[in-house]
């Protein structure tokens, strides 16, 4: 989650079953984090043990609305002067143990979480699968989420569970099985991992650690690393890879208003939010709903100059922005799409194992694999909160894998292409409530 979190405490392997609040103490944001995290993981855990990764549940016998066409596939359009569609049936369904919904049908080009959806290039058998995941949402995507009464400022964010209907082409699949084995292997599990080499030496640590002096003596301040693996676009419509990371958790990001050229846009004062505002040599990432919700970056960009105005903040960048990301309608932008800029520390347009890469403060990273091939995908990330020099010594990441995005995929079905028309298998799985096993009902 990227976000102005102190740091992030979960840790499954604990086996912690609650947080327990004392008199008298310091509330801190990661316990009350550490327990949302507890509660959801083990009801999600629970719900995955019973129902299995995939499961549509069906209502008591006699009720009209059964739920048994939840996320069912039909209605598919992919003939010559057609535009490549199918339907999905709304309704409920559980997709790696949390709890999904569609309220109406839809269909694949309209899903409001995956808007233009990737089509396959290829005409033949088609695997159609679900893929959820969690993304933070704060006042951008959701204005309702700030409190306008206060006038302003940033609060507290929410977690949301993304579902998309995909589509890969996959020839020569008959069963669901086979789909779930096909599905395992062109998604392996990324592992590229990653170790954080942090400078310990007395003189640098006021400096680098961003130490507090209190007058009663110095305390760590907050400094809370995320280093993300980067694709994203260029101002020419070209792709870039690197690494980018952030000492803040990647937490200041603003809504762009308005596109003034190429190279200037106005954006709400970041300072009214957050507290504090951009500043000439800042690297940015702008980026909208799109880019987002399809886990691909957007353009990095160093701003070279800030303008007060009393309309926002204009900004003027390094670059040209291309226009997919600050797309306009009538000559205005795209509200709908929440275009944005996201603040980092440092963008390196490249990645390559056992390079050193210099994250500044005192910190340096090194990528690596324990495999000949290495896999990962855009947006793995890794945090680590920098403290005093034992915190540091024991905790800072040590050939670790990424901490997500972790995504849940099964299939919904498999569409054979014929001489006859197109054959659907319908790859869902179902329970009923449980309370009518052994009921004869």
């Amino acid at each position: 989650m990227r976000g102005d979190f102190s740091r992030f405490t979960y840790n499954p392997l604990n086996n912690y079953i609650s947080v327990l609040k004392q008199q008298g103490r310091v509330d801190l944001d990661s316990d009350w984090n550490e327990q949302a995290e507890l509660t959801s993981d083990y009801l999600r855990q629970i719900t995955a043990d019973a129902f299995g990764l995939l499961a549509v549940p069906l209502a008591p016998n006699g009720i009209v609305n059964d739920n048994s066409k939840a996320f069912s596939i039909w209605g598919y359009n992919n003939g010559p002067g057609g535009v490549f569609d199918f339907s999905i049936s709304g309704g409920i369904i559980y997709i790696g143990g949390y709890l999904f919904k569609l309220t109406k049908n839809m269909t694949f080009r309209s899903q409001a979480d995956y808007p233009e959806p990737e089509v396959p290039d290829k005409i033949g058998d088609l695997l159609v699968y679900l893929e959820a995941w969690k993304k933070s949402v704060n006042y951008i995507d959701d204005e309702a989420i700030r409190e306008p009464a206060l006038g302003g400022p940033d609060t507290c964010l929410r977690s949301k569970l993304i579902g998309q209907v995909r589509v890969l082409a996959a020839d020569n699949l008959n069963s669901p099985d086979e789909a779930c084995q096909f599905l395992s292997e062109y998604y392996p599990l990324s592992n590229i991992n990653l170790t954080l080499q942090i400078e310990q030496s007395a003189h640098q640590l006021p400096l680098s650690f961003g130490e507090i002096d209190l007058g009663g003596g110095m305390i760590p301040g907050n400094l809370h690393y995320r280093i993300e693996i980067h694709r994203g676009m260029n101002g020419d419509g070209g792709l870039s890879e690197g690494v980018k990371w952030s000492d803040e958790n990647a937490a200041m990001v603003t809504r762009a208003i308005k596109t003034i050229d190429n190279r200037n846009i106005l954006v709400e004062e970041p300072e009214e939010v957050t507290g504090e505002s951009f500043k000439p040599g800042d690297w940015v990432e702008i980026s909208n709903i799109v880019t987002e919700l399809q886990r691909q970056g957007g353009q990095m960009v160093q701003i070279e100059q800030l303008e007060s105005t009393s309309s926002g903040l204009q900004v003027t960048l390094d670059a040209e922005v291309h226009p997919l990301l600050t797309r306009r309608k009538n000559g205005k932008i795209e509200h709908s799409l929440s275009p944005r800029l996201r603040r980092w520390s440092g963008y390196y347009p490249s990645l390559a194992l056992k390079n050193t890469y210099d994250l500044g403060r005192g910190v340096k990273a090194v990528f690596a694999s324990s495999d000949r091939k290495c896999h990962y995908e855009s947006a793995d990330y890794w945090t680590f909160a920098i403290r005093d020099r034992e915190y540091n010594k024991r905790h800072a990441p040590q050939k670790s894998l990424p901490l997500g995005i972790k995504k849940y995929r099964h299939p919904l079905a498999i569409i054979k292409s014929g001489t006859k028309g197109e054959k659907i298998i319908d790859c869902r799985k179902f329970f009923k409530p449980l309370a009518e096993f052994g009921t004869g009902l």
